[in-house]
């Protein structure tokens, strides 16, 4: 009867960590201006853009044992348009992680450069422990990176940089180069705009081409009303 007892008023790594993320890093986000609860909290500018920030819990986790993640997103208000455009009515009413342009994910303290490392959770003291390192590690390259991003240059200089966290744009060119002509265009047409299509659409592979004239038409409407 006592380990019965025991073991129903016990509290869960799910339960630990969900108390730590309301009590702790809930507060440090409304601080940084984002809302929400967990898992996911949300910043957006007067333009349209949103940073998102999101606890990840592993679907391999038990009621003992709990891996967790932070994850960071960045999406521009033209890239949300073109996602809205190319989803229809499957685009989400919420803003999620995964509609992010820029997503990178923070790791433990200590973590080896290039290492998928995750929060071990377990009980109610290392829930704390692992919220203060989430807390430690948004600092240190979550809300300040989220920030700088809302400035329309700082993004685009980001993309030239070649960066968008875990994309790079040596290994995703077609991507970087449509990414940066719907930061270009609400500016109307431009030389650099027909540069970034003319790229995109030469380097397509060919099972994608479709998909590639239907974003270069969109784009270049999108451009042209600007200027009406």
């Amino acid at each position: 009867m006592g380990g019965a007892a025991w073991h129903s008023a016990r509290v869960t790594a799910q339960e630990a960590l969900k108390a730590a993320l309301r009590d702790h890093l809930g507060p440090a986000a409304r601080r940084q201006g984002y809302k929400g609860s967990s898992p996911n909290w949300r910043k957006s500018s007067t333009v349209g853009d949103w940073a998102v920030v999101n606890v990840q819990s592993s679907s391999f986790s038990s009621a003992d044992h709990l891996r967790c993640v932070v994850n960071l997103a960045f999406a521009p208000e033209p890239w949300l348009r073109w996602e809205a455009e190319k989803l229809g009515a499957g685009m989400p009413k919420s803003v999620s992680e995964s509609l992010g342009l820029y997503r990178q994910r923070l790791h433990p303290e200590g973590t080896p450069e290039s290492t998928d490392g995750w929060w071990d959770v377990t009980n109610e003291e290392t829930a704390h422990l692992v919220v203060a390192d989430m807390i430690a590690q948004l600092d240190r390259a979550g809300w300040p990176v989220l920030e700088s991003m809302f400035s329309r240059e700082a993004m685009m200089s980001r993309l030239q940089d070649g960066d968008l966290g875990m994309m790079k744009r040596s290994n995703f060119g077609v991507f970087f180069a449509r990414a940066e002509a719907l930061l270009l265009m609400d500016g109307g047409p431009s030389d650099a705009l027909e540069s970034q299509l003319a790229y995109a659409l030469d380097n397509v592979m060919p099972t994608q081409r479709d998909h590639a004239e239907q974003f270069d038409s969109w784009v270049r409407a999108q451009a042209a009303k600007a200027v009406i």
